[in-house]
């Protein structure tokens, strides 16, 4: 039997209220539009993987690695990677998971075991420029973080971060300021901001701020992947990036690799 763990019921609880009260228009599940003409591009995509167990409580990161594949993604932007008290303990996942897709994986752990580490990865086929972790911890929470990321496409800079949010509103809140602080360090880089942003309200006063900073957004139900109600897995660009295209990946084996759906984009590059 899969156990649903309190935080995730609250959540989706949460949602259910604010869909009864506020009755507001959704924002679109997905786009199919050609890349502008005279851009660049690359495919991205984000996903929570749940340490590699599946909804039907197996421990599968063959299965994982089949779907990363299948979203022939240029960069992957991964969330719950490695051991955390569920999946094998002594396998490096990060390693794993770069071995069997081909592509190089740039792990950021916020969380150190000597059976395994846990947190989140990049993988990714683009040539990087540089590439440093970030610290989104909040004192008396789970450790969270992210990735800080430069890749060329076609020769051009592009600005990745990949972050996992935490559960609570405050919490949430002074870690998307240290993000867009971030950003803001070089507003003249393109930059692409993708992840479980863990915000299932949909006028929070995170979500305003970040439509308020960056340009566009993609934001299909992507949670639960049994029943996708919930809009928890974010992708957002700013300083010319475009985004013509994007959907939530829901296949047979997507609805079972992990109780998040992979999130795909199409990033045009001015």
């Amino acid at each position: 039997m899969i156990r649903v763990s309190r935080e995730r019921v609250l959540q989706l609880a949460a949602a259910l209220r604010a869909a009864r009260i506020r009755r507001r228009s959704r924002p679109p599940e997905g786009r199919q539009e050609a890349v502008p003409e005279g851009m660049a591009s690359f495919a991205a995509a984000t996903w929570n993987i749940h340490s590699c167990v599946g909804l039907d409580a197996r421990f599968a990161p063959d299965r994982i690695a089949e779907v990363i594949r299948g979203l022939d993604a240029d960069l992957v932007g991964l969330q719950e990677v490695g051991w955390h008290h569920r999946g094998e303990a002594g396998l490096d996942q990060f390693e794993y998971l770069s071995r069997a897709t081909g592509l190089t994986a740039y792990p950021a752990p916020t969380k150190h075991n000597a059976r395994a580490h846990y947190g989140n990865c990049i993988l990714t086929r683009l040539p990087v420029r540089s590439v440093a972790p970030i610290d989104l911890r909040v004192p008396h929470r789970e450790p969270r973080g992210g990735i800080d990321m430069v890749v060329e496409v076609e020769g051009r800079p592009v600005r990745v971060v990949v972050a996992h949010l935490g559960l609570d509103p405050w919490e949430r809140a002074k870690q998307v300021a240290r993000v867009l602080t971030l950003i803001e360090r070089d507003p003249d880089l393109p930059a692409l901001f993708m992840g479980d942003l863990n915000e299932w309200a949909p006028n929070s006063a995170r979500l305003r701020r970040l439509d308020q900073f960056f340009d566009d957004g993609a934001s299909p139900r992507s949670f639960h992947a049994r029943m996708p109600t919930l809009r928890l897995d974010r992708i957002y660009v700013r300083g010319g990036l475009r985004l013509p295209a994007f959907e939530v990946v829901r296949t047979t084996m997507t609805r079972r690799a992990s109780d998040h759906l992979p999130v795909r984009a199409v990033v045009a590059v001015p």
